[in-house]
């Protein structure tokens, strides 16, 4: 009932304070990150980094780690982190179903992911199109997705050759068509990225991303950014690129220093062994920040 009641109270939208964080990182030449969490340790990590490096943040849910930390309640931390640091978005990442969009934004996230690459275009640009209107009636900013990204926010032990395949390409003529059709206020794309991390970094297409920037003028998005070169990083900021995402780095960073904390207890106290957790989520977001140069753009 809490959480209800906080949720019932929650702000919702703010999609044009959204666009105005996102055009400033377009205009300025960096990257907004987008830093998963599923458990409290990891939201102190991303966000106290965030605010001491005065950087604009994206702390994201996918459902999995909504429905194992409570959407109403992300919303509610969502509400004391954004008090705290204004430039915070709460964003829902990959919702496929028009009833998971609806279920986020009822709750009060101001930002979401409708991925339905998993579809025929049609399919996709018409239930993209029904998430943009129901979204945008609630002052919600919204991404689509386009092409496909393959992959899982785990170790791969194969070559990432394995799914760089031409069918999961986003193609800048269609992405043309999809964001006039639809009215997405980002696009996710697919340049050679992909979920996770692989035997080898991802070769992205820098081309094709300055293609769909010319041809689209929306706000780009970079998914599976864990195991991307810092230096293919800032190739694709330049080359269009605004949002971010990475989870892999973090969720590994996290499990050995739970590991180490647990062999170097003393005793049973949580918070002491918890602690090296939350340094070592801090210092991925930390690197990653320095890298997407969004340090001191808050």
């Amino acid at each position: 009932m809490f959480f209800k009641k906080r949720c019932s109270l929650a702000e919702k939208g703010n999609r044009e304070s959204i666009i105005k964080l996102y055009r400033k990182a377009w205009l300025g030449g960096y990257a907004i990150g987008a830093f998963n969490f599923s458990t409290m340790d990891l939201v102190h990590g991303i966000h106290e980094t965030a605010i001491a490096m005065k950087a604009p943040v994206i702390i994201a849910t996918s459902q999995g780690e909504r429905n194992f930390f409570g959407c109403e309640e992300s919303v509610a931390v969502y509400n004391v982190l954004k008090a705290r640091h204004p430039p915070t978005i709460l964003h829902a990442d990959h919702t496929k179903t028009l009833e998971e969009l609806k279920k986020v934004v009822d709750a009060g996230y101001p930002s979401v992911h409708f991925d339905g690459s998993g579809l025929d275009y049609l399919t996709n640009l018409e239930q993209t199109r029904k998430a943009v209107e129901y979204a945008h009636a609630h002052d919600v900013f919204i991404e689509g997705e386009l092409g496909g990204i393959p992959g899982g926010s785990s170790l791969h032990k194969e070559s990432i050759k394995s799914v760089a395949k031409e069918e999961y390409l986003t193609h800048p003529e269609q992405a043309k068509d999809f964001v006039n059709r639809t009215g997405v206020d980002s696009l996710a794309v697919n340049v050679g990225n992909a979920h996770g991390i692989w035997k080898d970094a991802p070769k992205l297409d820098f081309k094709r991303i300055q293609k769909i920037k010319e041809l689209t003028g929306k706000f780009l998005v970079l998914h599976g950014g864990s195991g991307i070169r810092p230096i293919d990083f800032r190739r694709a900021i330049a080359h269009g690129i605004t949002k971010i995402n990475i989870n892999t780095e973090m969720r590994i960073a996290f499990e050995k220093a739970i590991e180490q904390g647990l062999a170097e207890r003393t005793d049973d106290t949580p918070y002491k062994y918890l602690g090296h957790a939350h340094e070592a989520v801090a210092k991925v977001v930390r690197d990653k920040i320095v890298i997407f140069k969004s340090e001191k753009k808050a």
